[in-house]
């Protein structure tokens, strides 16, 4: 399984030696502090469906909040795919709506997401990155973390609650999410005692829903589009040349 961390902000070192056009970029290219992804209230619970079909001979798991951690630690994401998520963001008076754009290939990720009026590119090969703006010739480069794969994708990882205490996972079921059968899971994570709520596809076993609460206030939402299983372009996982 790949392991990939939390959502998390990124700051990028300013090379004091750059030139005037290469600090830009890195001012631009910061990553965005997002909202944490683990927050507070119930969301409404999708029912429970009967769990999938399984080979003669498989044992069956029934999936409740004291069984969903082994259920979860069986899931593998796919090695290869592409697919566009959605993800809305919402405060007093106001919300926004950004789509991401991902593909994968092997260890390598290559994330597109619209950003001040262009499109912002994040490349994530082993342990380095790059990113660089449509509009700009200037990368940067720097070393890559683990959980940047999901933190770039401003979406939760849901194998994180492997890492929580039982009394954490409130609610788990089988159930039914845009027409996929999916793990559904509603935990509590951080000190602030947020809840989120996660749907995982048991086919491929990407998270495919997560909804984030603080108190009965959704704060944050997240949909992924359809997944194409196929083998993505080798071109987008090709490092920028910086001028």
């Amino acid at each position: 399984m790949k392991q990939h961390g939390g959502v998390l902000t990124v700051i990028l070192a300013l090379a004091l030696a750059a030139a005037a056009g290469v600090a830009l970029l890195l001012a631009r290219v910061s990553p965005p502090e997002t909202p944490p992804v683990s927050l507070s209230a119930p969301p409404v619970s999708a029912p429970p469906v009967s769990a999938p079909p399984v080979q003669p001979g498989a044992r069956v798991v029934e999936i409740a909040p004291d069984t969903v951690q082994t259920v979860l630690a069986l899931l593998r994401r796919p090695d290869s795919y592409s697919r566009t998520l959605t993800v809305q963001r919402f405060w007093s008076g106001g919300s926004a709506e950004t789509v991401y754009r991902v593909s994968v290939l092997g260890d390598n990720t290559h994330i597109s997401v619209p950003d001040g009026g262009t499109e912002k590119h994040i490349l994530l090969r082993g342990a380095e990155k790059w990113i660089w703006y449509a509009d700009s010739p200037a990368v940067y480069r720097g070393p890559a973390r683990d959980s940047d794969a999901d933190g770039y994708q401003s979406i939760p990882s849901y194998e994180d609650v492997l890492a929580l205490p039982p009394e954490a996972i409130l609610e788990a079921a089988y159930t039914d999410y845009d027409g996929q059968t999916a793990v559904y899971v509603r935990y509590v994570s951080g000190t602030l005692g947020y809840q989120t709520a996660c749907w995982i596809s048991d086919t491929h076993g990407l998270l495919i829903g997560a909804e984030c609460y603080d108190g009965e206030v959704l704060i944050y939402a997240m949909r992924s589009g359809p997944v194409d299983r196929s083998a993505p372009d080798e071109a987008l996982f090709q490092p920028p040349q910086a001028d």
